[in-house]
């Protein structure tokens, strides 16, 4: 969300049923009507990942983060010939164990705004990150408690805050420290070395448009080049965006979603519920930005809760506070997805794949790809309120370019001991990838009455920046995804965009089948064309009353081992 909040310090409690995150941890591990939490009740709240909040910065002193004895975060700044630095960081911190100023005053002496450290107000000077950081993480003073109102989607989970100051009125990001042209890859890097392996952005890039005149949206821009490769080279880091809003009462125009959250390997994320007055997140926002983008793809991938109940910066890091504040935006999105990614990922590293109990031996480091894939397999459609309260259109059948493919609704794909549904992954790394021509086949047996549904994912090379006019497609490498059914009736992903024909834009493709057939299915993967080296990795989520055993990842504890930092 492009719009920031002025600094006025405010503190609002909501009843419960209108708290949005006391509603939006629940709506995205079951359901907006459910109320039950089947991942915080089997001990899932986020422990051991480490999200990176990229954005204006946090209060850190706030309740929802400080630590028992209020010390200080571990401070990194930089310089202008050394670049960034990654070696402060504590993880034996509850929750902010790294802070990152990128545009401290030794970074870029004598700027304008820049942020001195020793400055108790120079902590989150636009009040955006605390509330993007809260959403995604917060855990008030009752620890791993989750039933403060504003507790996060992942309480557990500890943070990197990355800094990027705010000055107001630049024609890229308004945040400095992002630079214009914005220069995304020594951040990521940064937070990466720091141990993060999921980054919320909440912010879009103007890509050099004065304030005066419109962004560019919906390209493949320079820094969604960036984003993509960076992903390429670190494919197990998740980086999550939102759509941004429209500002005034009229739906929003096709392709507006902003550069670099349309890029390829994210997962840009649009909004539900937008007010008090509907406390649940059943419904997409009439201000969400929207797709496809400029050469056709899907975007947003996903939605998720846009109003919420988060902690508020009262300015200052010296004086203590657990203020909160209700707020509107897709800003809140991201974080709401990056936090729900957190307890993915908890699923996998705690070992708790394929039987739904936490097993050491079958622990692994699941690849971004992969969480992708899940919170996908996860999503339900859901309607659409383009008129602010007077009407609803319809869910339609996933995916579309207004909430790609819907909410992720968690238990949906992860499988507890119990559930009739089963999920069987594969996640396959380069190393092994699939050459040229190569198909990859699963044929798994599926009981009858329970909706089949096949995700696939790939992280694809990064492609050629474009002018907003300029519709060339940007996918490099190309998968096909097919499902053959119990009747001999072959599905292709993504469809119902192009009937018969497979998908040749995106790297995102899903089968959907609400009624299968019981019977043997087939599941093929298939590499129709590389442009771009000799094998491509990807990521299987397969969901459904799945009858065979499930087998856990092959190596999966070797691979676990190797990603601990």
């Amino acid at each position: 969300m492009r719009k920031l909040f002025a600094t006025v310090m405010v503190a609002f409690v909501l009843p419960a049923v209108v708290s949005a995150d006391s509603t939006s941890f629940q709506a995205m591990q079951s359901g907006w009507f459910n109320g039950s939490t089947p991942l915080f009740d089997h001990g899932i709240l986020g422990q051991r990942q480490i999200i990176a909040i990229l954005d204006t910065g946090l209060d850190w002193d706030s309740c929802y983060f400080a630590e028992p004895d209020g010390a200080r975060p571990p401070i990194n700044t930089g310089s202008p010939s050394g670049g960034l630095s990654s070696a402060n960081v504590d993880t034996s911190r509850r929750k902010v164990i790294a802070y990152d100023f990128l545009y401290s005053c030794d970074q870029f002496p004598g700027a304008r705004g820049c942020d001195d450290p020793n400055d108790p107000t120079a902590f989150d000077n636009a009040l955006h990150g605390t509330l993007a950081a809260g959403v995604a993480a917060g855990d008030s003073h009752a620890y791993l408690q989750p039933d403060d109102a504003a507790d996060g989607i992942a309480p557990g989970a500890k943070l990197i805050v990355q800094d990027g100051g705010y000055i107001g009125g630049d024609n890229c990001s308004q945040r400095p420290g992002f630079g214009c042209p914005v220069n995304l890859t020594p951040i990521l890097d940064q937070a990466y070395k720091q141990g993060a392996r999921i980054q919320s952005n909440s912010w879009g890039d103007r890509q050099g448009a004065p304030p005066s005149l419109p962004a560019p949206t919906a390209n493949y821009s320079a820094a969604a080049r960036d984003v993509d490769a960076f992903v390429w080279s670190h494919p197990d880091m998740l980086l999550v965006f939102d759509t941004g809003n429209q500002s005034n009462n009229t739906p929003p125009p096709a392709s507006s979603v902003p550069a670099p959250g349309c890029a390829k390997n994210t997962i840009q994320v649009g909004g539900t519920r937008y007010t008090g007055l509907h406390p649940w997140d059943d419904v997409v926002t009439p201000f969400s930005y929207i797709g496809p983008t400029r050469d056709g793809r899907l975007k947003p991938d996903l939605v998720a809760p846009s109003y919420v109940l988060s902690a508020w910066s009262d300015g200052n890091v010296t004086t203590g506070n657990c203020n909160t504040s209700p707020q509107s935006g897709t800003s809140w999105s991201a974080p709401s997805v990056a936090g729900a990614a957190a307890l993915v990922r908890q699923y996998f590293t705690d070992g708790f794949y394929p039987t739904g109990v936490a097993t050491t031996a079958n622990a692994f480091a699941p690849s971004a790809a992969l969480l992708k894939a899940m919170l996908i397999a996860a999503a339900r459609s859901v309607p659409n309120d383009w008129t602010y309260n007077v009407g609803l259109t319809p869910a339609k059948p996933a995916p579309t370019f207004e909430q790609g493919f819907g909410f992720p609704v968690l238990d949906d794909a992860i499988y507890f001991p119990g559930d009739q549904a089963r999920v069987r992954v594969v996640d396959v790394p380069l190393t092994e990838g699939l050459t040229q021509g190569d198909t990859a086949t699963l044929h798994l047996n599926v009981a009858a009455g329970t909706p089949l549904k096949a995700a696939l994912v790939w992280t694809d090379p990064a492609g050629i920046p474009r002018s907003v006019s300029d519709s060339t497609p940007e996918l490099v490498n190309d998968l096909d995804l097919r499902v053959t059914d119990a009747f001999g009736t072959t599905h292709l992903g993504n469809e119902s965009l192009h009937p018969g024909q497979p998908d040749r834009l995106n790297n995102v493709e899903v089968v959907s089948v609400a009624t299968p057939p019981a019977g043997l299915y087939t599941i093929s993967v298939t590499a129709s064309h590389l442009g771009s080296g000799p094998r491509q990795s990807y990521a299987l989520v397969i969901t459904g009353d799945l009858t065979d055993a499930i087998p856990p990842i092959a190596n999966a504890t070797a691979r676990a081992r190797s990603a601990r930092h």
